[in-house]
């Protein structure tokens, strides 16, 4: 009995030592699955955008306790989750930024299924109405994706190893981030032949 108990422990402690290879194999193949998807761009979309017009950044000035992180007191981009604690030191946010009254937006990052979405102003669009639109665009498709998908979003305490969000198979196929990773630091202002106006944004996580 005591043989078989010493074999048994042996085997256990094997396949547990192979286990977590495994484990920390696969989750190696994960990061650089993800890795990849952050630099690749669906080349299509950007194509059929048209010719870049303009571009527009997102910058907000840092409070007192944020300028010891921020020596020049300005922060590169805008939250994408809760832009609205930030609005009133977005730079710029009044200022019209498209004259146009209808636009396209396309929602690239991160989603394996882009797509795109009108938006009208009769005044065009300033920095403050942008970043109001998309932040609820975005909560719009991370709800959606939620609500359709099969595999749900592993909640932020029960994730280990990368804790970065586990990719869904819903409506748009979020992968990697969590909304509130994202922050808009500035868009690409696009025309295609018929004048058609196309918003690329640029998002940092």
């Amino acid at each position: 009995m005591r043989k078989i108990t010493i074999i048994s422990l042996v085997l256990v402690a094997m396949l547990s030592s192979c286990g977590q290879k495994k484990s920390a194999a696969s989750r190696e193949q994960n990061i650089e699955a993800m890795q990849k998807k952050e630099f690749e761009k669906p080349t299509d979309l950007y194509e059929n955008a048209g010719q870049l017009v303009s571009e527009v950044d997102f910058t907000v000035k840092a409070n007192d306790e944020q300028k010891k992180d921020w020596e020049d007191g300005i922060i590169p981009w805008i939250s994408l989750e809760n832009p609205n604690p930030e609005i009133n030191n977005l730079v710029g946010a009044d200022d019209v930024v498209i004259k146009e009254n209808t636009i396209n937006i396309l929602f690239d990052y991160p989603l394996n299924k882009p797509v795109s979405f009108e938006f009208n102003n009769p005044n065009g669009f300033t920095r403050k109405d942008l970043i109001l639109l998309i932040s609820k665009k975005y909560h719009e498709i991370y709800d959606e994706e939620e609500k359709y998908a099969k595999t749900k979003t592993i909640p932020r305490e029960k994730r280990s190893g990368i804790i970065n969000r586990n990719e869904t198979d819903g409506k748009y196929g979020v992968w990697g981030h969590d909304l509130s990773d994202l922050d808009l630091s500035g868009i690409e202002i696009h025309q295609d032949s018929n004048g058609k106006i196309n918003v690329i944004l640029l998002i940092e996580s």
